[in-house]
């Protein structure tokens, strides 16, 4: 029996669902939030994830792939001098939350990430979430490009590079772009 969740690697034509999965998990506002300062540059489309609902039909009312039921994107960003990975929007259908989608698509993720040239990885989301993962809070030294509710920020180191001993003065996290 064919598994119910198939997970793909993000490409273009996924784009219209994804943004509208996006919008539906996080509201229309969702660009407002600060977490977008640092989404300057594009997505890097080939750590990009989708995830496939087997059970509904192949096609939305937009023409769309109306299986896409999952999303995870990283975008890249800079922590002082070290390239690093802002991850996120995780975005998941509201009726399947809880049944490991989310889950899914982080675990694979960091699999792809981990021996990969970046730092670290930054991620803005709820703070019991993310330390099921590897995810630690942010250390106090690192400034945020705009308001932010501290508590939600989580990182996760993939380099030998440690966050946490790199300074104790101000460290800024920025877009590739700024």
């Amino acid at each position: 029996m064919p598994e119910r969740f198939v997970i793909r690697g993000y490409l273009h034509r996924h784009k219209s669902a994804v943004k509208r999965l996006i919008a539906e998990a996080f509201g229309p506002a969702h660009h407002k939030r600060s977490i977008w300062n640092l989404r300057k540059a594009k997505p890097i489309i080939r750590l990009g994830l989708i995830v496939e609902d087997m059970n509904m039909v192949s096609f939305d009312s937009y023409g769309q792939n109306g299986r896409i039921v999952g999303s995870l994107q990283f975008w890249p960003i800079r922590i002082a001098d070290y390239p690093s990975l802002l991850l996120g929007p995780l975005a998941v259908k509201e009726h399947l939350r809880g049944l490991g989608v989310g889950r899914l698509l982080i675990e694979e993720s960091l699999k792809k990430i981990q021996k990969s040239n970046w730092h670290f990885c930054i991620v803005s989301g709820e703070p019991d979430y993310y330390p099921k993962f590897g995810f630690k809070p942010i250390p106090k030294n690192l400034i945020w490009p705009g308001p932010i509710e501290r508590q939600r920020l989580q990182y996760i180191n993939l380099g030998y590079s440690k966050l946490e001993t790199l300074s104790n003065g101000p460290l800024h996290i920025l877009s590739e772009i700024s």
